[in-house]
């Protein structure tokens, strides 16, 4: 069952308050939160008087507005103000613009540069994005292709009987791929909470060429999945139920929508109101320690760009992030540069199940309760937050989430916005193929290595003719692929997500048929 109606309408009340610049000094000060109060109150007695029924209108009443600010205490308290870690609009959703120190920043900005900087026919502008998103770092290119990705045996000896092909993981669902997966590199988090990469490399992220980007990764795992992970429980605000509304049957000459209408505006609606606040927040926020683990993180680097020509975002689709078999459990998103666009927002959105007790057709009741009607999708949009520049964004991954449209905000300049994405693996389940296992799959990586081997005249490679050297790197082991073979494979699997996408959407999105249990 999904939260109530009045209790998203407190939630984003409480998110209105807690994004004022400065809000936990406003929020200590008596006579500030008393003007919250007044101006709340005032908006929900607006509210009611501009509803066609104001008595089936959702308006907060005193008690609720007074919880709310009660529990700003308690948002308060489970910030970190030292990193600027707050919570956002809904449970476990985390957010910080001061995350990213300055210093980190323009190391990123700098690493970077050497992925943006190359010739227009080396750009890999994501397939079906028309030239507008600009992929640095993807994890569908180069991906596992299960019976085809050879890996060692983790903690065997690294010999040619150990090397063996990735078989596809038992399906437990339909949404485990039987095809590819995204690879993953391996972190280990010290005592102390420092990150350091234990993998060889992150994947389509060159060890040599690209080695400042891998510390700035490092740091930005540790900000981005601190040692102090957030985690909330989600518990219930609300006293006991109110009473059922007593069963009648309509008369023969009256049809039966007219007569529900006509009832329901005579019975006394018993709405829940809020208990008095006595530190729920606090009691339900649960640290989780990452330190002394080996945690395993997939990286993204991409940017969106507008032109004159092409001034408009179109936005994304409503998705979690990858398939089962990648046990993906957390999403972070430093947005860390943007310019000359309009703002941007990512809303979420979570499947819910049907109201427990509710009589057959009563449709005004779970309207005013839960906003949700006969044949209407179990599924509450909980909020949504902007994505400026300078935010770092967290939440679990079995929210669905979605990109708001955005255009130039001067349509005669190009614009720009910039992300760095590290998904969590989940920790506590057995570790899923990583680049500790598979060496690098990119036959280019192999070619530039051999060749820059043959240099050395008194290594074996360089006293080879080059007749032989080009034989060499024409037979390299099928455990390499070229770039046209992993693009091809990556068409393949967006074909599979996509897909699946849709089949999870309509899963994710079941209907309410309010028949009587």
């Amino acid at each position: 069952m999904g939260s109530p109606t009045f209790e998203l309408t407190m939630c984003e009340l409480s998110w209105v308050l807690r994004s004022k610049p400065d809000w936990q000094r406003k929020a200590a000060d008596p006579e500030i939160r008393s003007k919250w109060r007044r101006e709340a109150l005032e908006q929900q007695a607006a509210v009611a008087a501009a509803a066609r029924d104001p008595s089936t209108a959702v308006c907060l009443t005193e008690k609720m507005v007074d919880y709310v600010l009660g529990e700003l205490n308690g948002y308060a308290e489970i910030a970190d103000n030292e990193r600027g870690i707050e919570r956002a609009f809904f449970d476990a959703i985390w957010y910080s613009d001061r995350l990213i120190p300055s210093d980190v920043l323009e190391r990123l900005k700098n690493a970077v540069k050497t992925l943006e900087d190359v010739p227009e026919e080396k750009k890999d502008w994501h397939p079906g994005s028309n030239n507008q998103v600009l992929d640095l770092v993807h994890p569908s290119l180069y991906c596992v292709v299960y019976d085809r990705t050879h890996a060692y045996l983790p903690g065997k000896p690294r010999i040619a009987t150990n090397f063996l092909p990735v078989r596809a993981p038992k399906p437990i669902s339909q949404f485990t791929s039987q095809e590819f997966s995204w690879m993953p590199s391996d972190f280990t988090v010290d005592s102390e909470g420092s990150v350091k990469l234990a993998s060889s490399y992150i994947n389509n992220l060159h060890p040599v060429l690209h080695q400042p980007m891998y510390r700035v990764i490092e740091d930005n795992d540790r900000v981005a999945f601190p040692d102090d992970q957030r985690l909330e429980g989600i518990d219930c605000i609300w006293g006991p139920k109110g009473k059922p509304f007593p069963e009648e049957e309509p008369g023969s000459d009256e049809d039966e929508d007219e007569f529900n209408e006509k009832f329901w505006k005579t019975v006394k609606k018993v709405i829940p109101t809020a208990k008095d606040y006595t530190g729920e927040l606090q009691a339900r926020f649960s640290p989780v320690s990452l330190r002394g683990r080996t945690i395993q993180c997939i990286v993204k680097l991409a940017n969106i760009h507008l032109t004159p020509e092409q001034p408009e975002y179109e936005g994304g689709s409503w998705h979690v992030e990858g398939m089962v078999n990648e046990r993906i459990v957390v999403s972070g998103i430093y947005y860390y540069d943007e310019e000359n666009i309009t703002e941007s927002r990512l809303s979420f959105r979570v499947a819910v199940g049907e109201p427990e007790y509710h009589g057959q057709d009563d449709g005004p009741c779970m309207r005013m309760l839960y906003d949700i009607d006969k044949e209407s999708n179990l599924v509450q949009h909980i909020g949504s937050v902007a994505t400026k520049a300078g935010r770092a964004l967290s939440w679990p991954n079995l929210f669905q989430h979605c990109v708001s449209p955005f255009k130039l905000a001067d349509p005669s300049k190009p614009g720009h916005r910039k992300i760095l994405a590290i998904f969590l693996v989940d920790p506590t389940q057995d570790r899923i193929v990583s680049a500790t296992d598979v060496p690098p799959q990119q036959a280019d990586w192999s070619a530039a290595a051999f060749d820059e081997a043959c240099r050395e005249p008194s290594s074996l490679p360089g006293a080879l003719p080059q007749e032989l050297r080009d034989m060499v790197k024409d037979n390299f082991p099928e455990t390499v692929m070229s770039l046209k073979e992993a693009e091809a494979y990556r068409l393949d699997l967006m074909k599979e997500r996509t897909a699946s996408v849709m089949t999870h959407g309509r899963e994710y999105v079941q209907k309410f048929n309010m028949c009587e249990y």
